[in-house]
């Protein structure tokens, strides 16, 4: 059976892994990083609280993919939400990531002139939104769910910055309106869906909303991220027990 990569950022977000993943071994790398291999829901698993960051979090899916032999890559964890309609613990599967940080728009290379990057999009590779895997997001979508709690899939928009209600306002017409209104942003996401795509392994991501477009960004953050990140685990559950069987 396949092995399924699991990562999150920070140690809250992998706290129902360690708690329900049998078997479990760690593999300590460098410094940073240790992954735990074991079994959940019958599936051989490993996973990692990889960092705050896109470059940790592409480490660690490189080392998943090539160390550890995962066949698919799911990120798990929480957001900040970007549109109004939104609630504290409200799940998003990312139907598409974008990297909003990626910004080559005044590039234009000798050998492709007449070319116009768009915001978001990687020159020269010309990669700007990472799909989901489809199977790996109909199962996501198709997971029984508690009561209460919503669940839609959506674009994930990925950078640097830890947003507040403010600055998420501010970037309305300047960055999420170019980029196709993304649901929520986070600071992993296309780091490792850069990476999945450039070794050809699926991938999905499933946030829970952490702190919405009212509030104090910081304040909602500290009292929620341990909800909001357990609201994921049934999602993580479902896609262990029926994701890349063969």
């Amino acid at each position: 059976m396949k092995v399924l990569g699991i990562l999150a950022a920070m140690p809250e977000e992998v706290a129902k892994l360690k708690a329900n993943v049998q078997e479990q071994q760690e593999h300590p790398r460098g410094s940073v990083f240790t992954f735990t291999t074991g079994q959940l829901e019958g599936r051989p698993v490993v996973f990692a609280a990889a960092g705050i960051g896109m470059v940790f979090a592409g480490s660690a899916a490189t080392t998943m993919i090539n160390e550890f032999g995962a066949a698919a890559i799911v990120f798990s964890g929480v957001a900040g939400g970007l549109k109004e309609d939104q609630s504290v613990g409200d799940l998003i599967v990312g139907e598409s990531v974008v990297n909003y940080e990626m910004d080559a728009r005044e590039f234009r290379p000798p050998f492709d002139p007449d070319y116009e990057y768009a915001l978001g999009e990687i020159p020269l590779m010309k990669w700007r939104f990472y799909d989901a895997d489809p199977l790996l997001l109909e199962l996501a979508m198709a997971t029984p769910l508690p009561g209460g709690v919503t669940l839609r899939k959506g674009r994930l928009a990925t950078g640097s910055i830890f947003l507040d209600v403010k600055a998420k306002k501010a970037m309305k017409s300047s960055v999420w309106e170019p980029l196709g209104h993304p649901d929520a942003a986070e600071m992993e996401n296309a780091g490792v869906a850069q990476i999945c795509k450039a070794y050809s392994v699926p991938y999905l991501s499933v946030r829970a909303l952490s702190d919405v477009l009212s509030g104090d960004a910081n304040e909602d953050f500290g009292k929620f991220c341990q909800q909001a990140a357990d609201n994921v685990f049934p999602i993580v559950c479902y896609l262990a027990k029926h994701a890349c069987n063969s």
